[in-house]
């Protein structure tokens, strides 16, 4: 089978204009064969943050280097013909990652990376990133940079009651693989305005026709969770 790389790269003409200082642009990466029946596709978001130009630099750095990976996906799948001798040549083949925005803020934001792929099999998988950025230093943020270590089994019991509720159980053990949930520092998470979002991909709880799993819990309603000092 023959394949024919195209490889486009477009500056959109879509901004988000968040306060005077930082505004965000989206970029778009598409790289296909001739007949696009195997294809990647990748919008990519970087900041223009001109009050700190090293901290904009270091946290567009992060950005590419996090939505970039989907490229390498790609190239190591196109470059295997192992991998299309089990696919009819009708069948497209494709990885797609896009952005969310959760929240832009002085101290910090949050931008959300969202990953779809069908490489073949009964369906396609998926899954998404929180990418917290410190708007001071420029580094990725963490869930314990938010929450008391010693509150984390707190915030997991705000998360098993809402998971209750939502899916109208009695117990976890009916929707998802164990009966309690337990967050660690590093747990994925995203920020909106006034809500801090848990987030599980498909398989890391519950089985897959659950799909993501996103707890919202309001910053009121666990602000005895929060470590002192952070601005939202």
């Amino acid at each position: 089978m023959k394949y024919t790389i195209f490889f486009l790269l477009f500056i959109t003409q879509l901004n988000f204009c968040f306060q005077d200082s930082l505004k965000i642009k989206s970029f778009e990466i598409f790289k296909s064969n001739e007949d696009t029946s195997l294809y990647v596709k990748i919008i990519y978001p970087q900041i223009i943050y001109p009050s700190n130009y090293k901290i904009q630099e270091k946290i567009n750095e992060t950005l590419k280097n996090q939505f970039l990976t989907s490229l390498g996906f790609y190239e190591d799948f196109s470059s295997d013909p192992e991998n299309f001798s089990y696919h009819p040549s009708e069948l497209r083949i494709y990885m797609e990652t896009n952005f969310r925005i959760g929240y832009v803020g002085k101290e910090f934001i949050s931008l959300i990376l969202d990953h779809d792929e069908y490489t073949g099999g009964a369906h396609g998988n998926n899954h998404s990133i929180g990418l917290n950025f410190s708007l001071s230093d420029g580094e990725l943020l963490k869930l314990s940079d938010f929450i008391k270590e010693n509150q984390l089994r707190n915030l997991s019991l705000f998360c098993e009651q809402e998971i209750l509720e939502i899916y109208k159980v009695e117990s976890l053990e009916e929707v998802l693989f164990e009966d309690v949930i337990n967050l660690t520092g590093e747990q994925d998470f995203y920020i909106k305005p006034n809500n801090l979002i848990i987030q599980f991909d498909p398989y890391e709880i519950g089985p897959y026709y659950l799909g993501s799993i996103e707890i919202e819990l309001s910053f009121d309603r666990i602000k005895n969770l929060l470590k002192p000092g952070i601005k939202f």
